[in-house]
């Protein structure tokens, strides 16, 4: 059974919210702050990936009870306007980069940067 692009982007936005509302409060409140924390320490142009937010997140003696709760809060942050994609300029894709967690054994996953304005708005 194939699926339309569209069709797909409607599962994986619903799976997101899924993830996003049965997750508790907490660490949903500590994820978005490791998330800021994270962006912060690295000014633009310079890539990272949730690899940095979970080490973030360590630090805080915080575990997710479901690590994917990262997806729906980085594209929330990506709509704030605090980070975006490093896209690939031959492609046209956001870029990707193994995870060096053992427990993503290699997996790939986005990389992102820290918007100009986010990071003038904080270090001004």
């Amino acid at each position: 059974f194939l699926m339309s692009v569209e069709e797909g982007k409607q599962l994986r936005n619903y799976a997101m919210g899924v993830v996003e509302t049965y997750s508790k409060d907490i660490q949903k409140r500590a994820a978005k702050h490791a998330i800021y924390a994270v962006a912060m320490n690295h000014r633009p142009g310079i890539a990272w990936t949730t690899d940095e937010v979970h080490a973030a997140l360590k630090r805080m003696d915080i575990e997710l009870d479901n690590s994917r709760l990262l997806g729906p809060l980085m594209k929330k942050a990506q709509r704030a306007g605090i980070i975006e994609p490093v896209v690939c300029y031959a492609c046209k894709r956001q870029e990707t980069r193994l995870s060096k967690r053992k427990e993503r054994h290699a997996g790939p996953q986005y990389v992102w940067q820290t918007t100009e304005k986010e990071w003038e708005k904080t270090h001004a």
